[in-house]
């Protein structure tokens, strides 16, 4: 017998973009730089992110991502801890970007 509550499949999700028109062309770029994001990784890395885990059934939303923390932190440590193949590997660089730097006071 088949379940008729099932979950969709994920899709993977692309981050905040801003199309202008310069000579004559579109371009597309982010929105916000990165290092003006509370995220500061690049969206391509976040999108690639995204990708790995839509593909092993997980949801993870690149703006959610890029702009909340807790959410970011969460994906980033469920995926180092339950992912495969690539997914562990990326998620620990990205870890490595969401935490914090320490600042060194200065010496008199």
């Amino acid at each position: 017998m088949k379940s008729r509550h099932r979950r969709p499949v994920p899709l993977p999700s692309f981050g905040p973009r801003r199309i202008r028109g310069e000579q004559g062309r579109l371009v597309v770029d982010e929105a916000v730089r990165c290092e003006e994001r509370p995220v500061q990784v690049e969206l391509q890395q976040l999108e690639r992110f995204s990708a790995l885990m839509a593909a092993q059934g997980w949801p993870a939303h690149v703006s959610r991502l890029a702009y909340d923390r807790i959410y970011a932190g969460e994906r980033f440590g469920f995926a180092k801890r339950v992912g495969r193949g690539e997914l562990p590997a990326l998620a620990r660089q990205l870890i490595a970007c969401w935490r914090p730097r320490r600042v060194e006071p200065a010496q008199p």
